[in-house]
């Protein structure tokens, strides 16, 4: 598995709306490596900040190894967090109003408002 700080791994920053994808990010990762669920359980917290990792291998299913009751857990943790990212046309609307005066004349411009 890719090391924490490395572009490659999964980061969870806890904002409950992007746990589902940090978990789908990760799963695949662990799928490539072909982890077990008790490697997976062990590894998932590598990719948190500590006082998380602290809260987490607390939770039912990290010490039993099972990663599945491991990662329900988690989820019941975030409320909101089953039902991933979520936007509202009000969002959109937000979005739209902030960057109606925006031009993007080059390249260099075009890059940053990407990122």
């Amino acid at each position: 598995m890719p090391s924490p700080n490395s572009s490659k791994a999964p980061l969870f920053n806890g904002e409950p709306s992007e746990l589902l994808e940090f978990f789908e990010l990760f799963e695949n990762l662990a799928s490539t490596y072909g982890l077990t669920n008790a490697d997976k359980c062990k590894c998932l917290v590598r990719y948190v900040d500590l006082p998380m990792k602290r809260c987490w291998i607390i939770l039912t299913g990290y010490e039993k190894h099972d990663y599945n009751v491991f990662k329900q857990n988690i989820l019941d943790q975030y409320p909101g967090a089953n039902r991933g990212q979520h936007y509202t046309i009000r969002d959109l609307e937000r979005i739209i109003v902030d960057q109606a005066d925006n031009d993007i004349c080059s390249e260099t411009e075009l890059f940053q408002y990407c990122r």
